[in-house]
């Protein structure tokens, strides 16, 4: 994620939660990148160096009028202005996070060699809370590479608990001797 994009993203949060509107301006943050990744037209008009920021802005401000909070047109107007709305869909997912966080949530990945049970996906859920202290969400993904086990990542710590890595743990310490 780029400075810039967490700069504004962090302005953007300060302003939305003085003014009690977090949740309207993640709901309408949401609505722009969906329509963003949607709409290939939209992302090019959002990156053309040759539109001007004035036009951008007219246009920004017509099609998401009476859809999104003023504060938000707001925000589209000045990273417009100030050549940053090709920052806008990491401004957006910057600010998503965001969010999660002030709720006290938290999003990771859950890597398995194969499918795992709902009860074993709760045991290990209830394990990352109680060591984040945050709700988990995790994302289920099978990886047969990882032998059996396995890996959790949240944010920017791993645990991982798969069979390849004990192998490797146990080859390292076979070599040490």
């Amino acid at each position: 994620m780029s400075r810039v994009a967490k700069r504004y993203a962090k302005a953007l949060f300060a302003l939305a939660k003085e003014e009690s509107l977090l949740n309207e301006v993640g709901k309408d943050l949401a609505l722009i990148s969906a329509f963003n990744q949607q709409s290939a037209d939209f992302s090019t008009f959002l990156s053309n160096p040759i539109i001007n920021e004035k036009d951008k802005i007219k246009v920004l401000r017509e099609m998401f009028r009476g859809k999104v909070q003023a504060l938000t047109l707001n925000f589209l107007s000045l990273l417009s202005e100030k050549r940053r709305i090709p920052f806008l869909p990491q401004a957006a997912e910057e600010f998503r996070l965001m969010m999660l966080d002030y709720a006290g949530e938290v999003e990771g990945e859950l890597i398995s060699a194969q499918k795992l049970s709902p009860e074993q996906i709760d045991k290990i859920k209830a394990k990352v809370e109680r060591i984040t202290g945050k709700t988990v969400f995790l994302a289920e993904k099978v990886d047969k590479t990882v032998l059996g086990g396995f890996i959790v990542k949240v944010e920017d710590w791993v645990l991982d608990n798969s069979i390849r890595y004990q192998l490797a743990k146990l080859r390292e310490q076979l070599a040490a001797r």
